[in-house]
């Protein structure tokens, strides 16, 4: 088991979600994270924010579909947009 302490920076993305620190089992996504998170909270995710979701662990940017495989800390933010 793991345990990630979850930062949700985009507020507006993650509705619901409370910052905290999870335990989930080893090689999760961080997809999977989230998705424990929504049962801990009752809350739901709009499949539609995860496109606009950019998750950093430990500092350094990864995928939502990226393994979970130390203990650290998540942040979840928004993808920067504009021109």
């Amino acid at each position: 088991m793991l345990t990630i302490n979850a930062k949700f920076v985009a507020n507006e993305l993650t509705p619901g979600l409370e910052n905290g620190t999870y335990c989930i089992a080893d090689g999760s996504s961080v997809t999977d994270l989230i998705k424990q998170c929504e049962r801990q909270s009752g809350a739901s995710i709009p499949d539609q924010n995860y496109q606009y979701m950019y998750p950093m662990f430990n500092g350094k940017a990864i995928r939502l579909d990226s393994p979970l495989i130390e203990d650290g800390t998540l942040h979840l933010c928004r993808i920067v947009m504009g021109g």
